[in-house]
């Protein structure tokens, strides 16, 4: 009589292995948002509900930051289903000129961290204060101070052609030094 033994092999998995949980990636990580006098009056800004349903957990505090480097703390009020940018958002709106008729894209980096591009109502993107509005950070907030300078902005131009013959800014090297640019208007009369 032949007895054939049959070995199997387990497969065991340490204590740390078991424990983690790889967190999905978020199915929705951008959003636009059009600025209705609701948003100005209320001096908070509602997140989409898709965005909310789909996309990341918030914490309480989130950063929002723009191409020219200036970063906000800005605390979350959740009212039922609906998540708004509330404490720090109308310091934000204000200190970028943010009214009636703007576009917000905001694409969201993780760690309750967006980056936003904001688009004035000709659909074109802003020029970011570089001067006007100073940024403090601590180990636990960042600050946000305005020097009530009229001057100090920049234009920043986030085309990549280098057909026009406007000189490139490097932003890291303009947020350092810190320079006074001098703003040019125009008058326009429409008979």
């Amino acid at each position: 009589m032949d007895t054939t033994r049959r070995s199997s092999a387990r497969i065991t998995l340490t204590a740390s292995q078991r424990r983690q949980k790889t967190v999905p990636e978020p199915e929705v990580k951008k959003f636009i948002k059009i600025i209705l006098p609701s948003t100005i009056k209320e001096k908070m800004m509602k997140i989409p509900a898709r965005f909310v349903r789909l996309g990341p957990k918030l914490t309480d505090t989130v950063t929002i930051q723009t191409p020219a480097g200036f970063k906000r703390s800005i605390r979350i009020k959740r009212t039922g289903n609906d998540v708004w940018f509330d404490n720090g958002w109308s310091e934000f709106a204000e200190a970028h000129s943010i009214s009636e008729g703007h576009f917000l894209y905001f694409c969201y980096e993780g760690n309750s961290s967006f980056r936003v591009m904001i688009f004035d109502v000709s659909t074109s993107e802003i020029d970011y204060p570089i001067d006007k509005v100073h940024v403090i950070e601590s180990d636990d907030d960042v600050e946000v101070m305005d020097t009530d300078d009229e001057e100090g902005f920049a234009r920043v131009d986030s085309s990549d052609s280098d057909s026009s013959d406007e000189e490139s800014i490097d932003l890291e090297k303009l947020l350092k030094k810190k320079p006074r640019v001098s703003v040019k208007s125009e008058t326009i009369t429409i008979d």
